[in-house]
């Protein structure tokens, strides 16, 4: 399949700013509660770019992120579920419903695949607090209440944003669908236009051997 440029440059432009997100962009409710707006560039990457450019800007934004700002190990099931928040919305999008229900819906299916079970678990199997609770001790206990609130709060952003996102987003991708389509198109006509003229060829050196 064919990537044009144009939507690899937004594909790295939604990195960079999950990157950053994931960094810097916290907000702080609470002495030992942050939330992060990490879900807004995967979610519009899935949503309007795909499933494919979703999951890639997820993905590559926590490698990224993992090598410029963490000194920990690197967690797969994490940068897994980072691929998965930015493959649901784009799978969600297919679904022929309203857009704010698809945008909740996404939320909603992020949150229960990603954070509720691939964080979580990744967490509690490298805490030290895994060895004294169980998987759903940990979450009810520890990833409840930031979790709840990180895709609250986004989900709440997005929608109050979409409107915006709808004019200045949407536009751009559907200019990128519209060009992988018709580079696809000219392919095959290019492919097709090949064809006949190796048919024509072809005729041509039979008409010459009758003839002598």
């Amino acid at each position: 399949m064919k990537i044009s440029t144009k939507k690899i440059a937004y594909i790295a432009l939604l990195t960079a700013i999950l990157v950053v997100l994931k960094s810097i962009g916290s907000l702080k409710i609470a002495a030992d509660i942050r939330v992060s707006f990490s879900y807004i560039p995967t979610f519009l990457a899935g949503f309007y770019f795909g499933p494919g450019a979703g999951f890639l800007v997820g993905v590559l934004g926590d490698v990224l992120g993992w090598l410029m700002w963490s000194d920990g190990a690197w967690l797969p099931l994490m940068t897994l579920s980072y691929g998965m928040m930015g493959l649901i919305p784009g799978l969600v999008r297919l679904i022929k419903i309203n857009e704010k229900v698809r945008l909740v819906i996404s939320y909603i299916a992020v949150y229960l695949v990603s954070s509720v079970f691939l964080n979580t678990f990744s967490q509690w199997k490298t805490s030290t607090n895994g060895a004294t609770m169980s998987f759903l001790q940990y979450y009810l206990t520890i990833r409840a209440v930031p979790t709840g609130l990180t895709m609250l709060v986004n989900m709440v952003v997005n929608l109050f944003l979409m409107p915006v996102f709808n004019r200045v987003i949407a536009p751009r991708a559907k200019t990128v669908a519209s060009s992988a389509e018709k580079d696809g198109f000219d392919a095959r006509n290019g492919a097709e236009y090949d064809k006949e003229q190796e048919i024509d060829c072809a005729a041509c050196e039979r008409g010459k051997t009758r003839a002598e």
